[in-house]
């Protein structure tokens, strides 16, 4: 305390001789400028110096302005046609489009600007680069030559999959009041991943706490974020005018779904080449959506997993009837086993409905590019028959869809020499 007291007084003490400096100091000052003489009378006198004069005013134009003249109407276009060129000054008809005014077309006609993006249907890509088309050819045909019939049991039978791994895992989890992300994470999803193995959680879009619970979940059964797909929604068939997008407390108008990818171990694509492959599909889907059931994912993400994961054991949790698939093993959501006998009548009938869009006929059985899906063939998980097939296909103790010598140059040299 007397240190801290002493340290206080040395302060005040310099504080005080501070002071008195300065009021010598402005002592001093005031002395001299009382010695200073007042200025002569005649320069107190003079006159201040004029403002400026205004500036002229503006000169007027040398021509009269003139309004943007409309475009005369065409008698060759339809009436919608005709409607938008009147009402939109950079519409051009021939081209069908509203040059960079996709978001004041959201705002008049309820149109996502997604809607617009040209070859994002699988059947359209890679239109222009017949390489990559004939490797994604190569590819189907080598999944579908190494693949067993679809397998399928109920969710409730799911500890019957054990001892068996997996390489890839999708999940579609069905939140609800009963079923939460911690009823999720408490899965014995760990036993079931192979090392090294990928996993893909559907974790909604953003709105909630997807994203982080999905994170959370993932490092519990052992995996680390390393990828995600994003769902992007179009609106072409179901937008019904402006103002008619669902209520949302968010800032932004919400129109994509979330698809956290997990990794396993370690892959790398430099010298992994046995276990992943491919790499020409993106992270971005875009599909238009399933009116009759919103929480249908896109079925292009089965194919994007079978792209470039060349594992054989691919597992789906929550899978509906008709999202079985050759080569996959589907533990259904509750309640969709009494659906599979109806499935499975479409595809031995040989057509399906023709309200079912292609993806949803290609899921039915019958597959618009020629390739037969075996739906009809789907049977009940059977461990016994399912890991002899894998010890058949079995390629220097890994169980894994080979690569063709045209696979292999593309991968390694990024062309195809077949």
């Amino acid at each position: 305390m007397a240190t801290v007291t002493a340290t206080a007084n040395d302060l005040l003490a310099q504080h005080f001789v501070l002071i008195s400096r300065l009021k010598e100091s402005q002592k001093a000052h005031r002395r001299k400028l009382r010695t200073l003489p007042s200025p002569p009378l005649s320069i107190l006198n003079l006159p201040t110096i004029p403002s400026p004069k205004p500036s002229p005013p503006p000169s007027p134009p040398s021509s009269p302005l003139l309004l943007p003249r409309r475009k005369p109407p065409r008698a060759d276009l339809s009436q919608a046609k005709r409607a938008r060129a009147v009402h939109y000054e950079n519409y051009v008809p021939d081209e069908e489009t509203i040059r960079n005014d996709y978001s004041q077309r959201y705002v008049d006609g309820g149109e996502w600007p997604q809607n617009w993006v040209l070859g994002a249907e699988p059947e359209r890509r890679f239109e222009e680069y017949p390489k990559q088309q004939r490797l994604l050819a190569l590819k189907k045909a080598s999944v579908t030559e190494y693949a067993l019939p679809p397998m399928y049991l109920p969710f409730s039978e799911l500890a019957s999959l054990q001892p068996s791994k997996f390489d890839v895992i999708v999940i579609d989890p069905p939140m609800s009041s009963s079923f939460s992300w911690d009823t999720l994470q408490e899965l014995p999803l760990a036993s079931l991943a192979a090392d090294p193995s990928f996993i893909f959680i559907w974790v909604g879009s953003g709105a909630g706490d997807g994203l982080e619970r999905g994170r959370e979940v993932l490092a519990k059964w052992g995996y680390r974020r390393c990828e995600d797909v994003c769902w992007v929604k179009t609106n072409r068939e179901s937008n019904r005018g402006p103002g008619t997008d669902p209520p949302t407390t968010s800032l932004l108008t919400r129109t994509k779904q979330h698809c956290l990818i997990g990794i396993r171990g370690t892959v790398r694509r430099s010298t992994d080449s046995w276990f992943v492959h491919c790499n020409v599909d993106t992270d971005v889907i875009l599909w238009e959506g399933d009116l009759t059931d919103p929480t249908r994912k896109p079925p292009e993400m089965y194919t994007l997993v079978e792209n470039f994961c060349l594992g054989l054991r691919r597992l789906e949790l929550f899978a509906r009837a008709r999202s079985l698939r050759r080569g996959w093993v589907s533990v259904l959501a509750e309640g969709e086993e009494m659906h599979v006998p109806a499935v499975q009548a479409q595809a031995r009938a040989g057509d399906a409905p023709l309200s079912l869009s292609p993806e949803q006929q290609l899921e039915a059985g019958t597959n618009v590019l020629g390739q037969e899906l075996a739906v009809d063939r789907a049977e009940r998980w059977d461990q016994d028959k399912w890991e002899a097939a894998m010890r058949v296909w079995l390629q220097n103790g890994r169980a894994v869809v080979p690569m063709t010598p045209g696979m292999f140059l593309y991968y390694n040299e990024k062309s195809i020499r077949v």
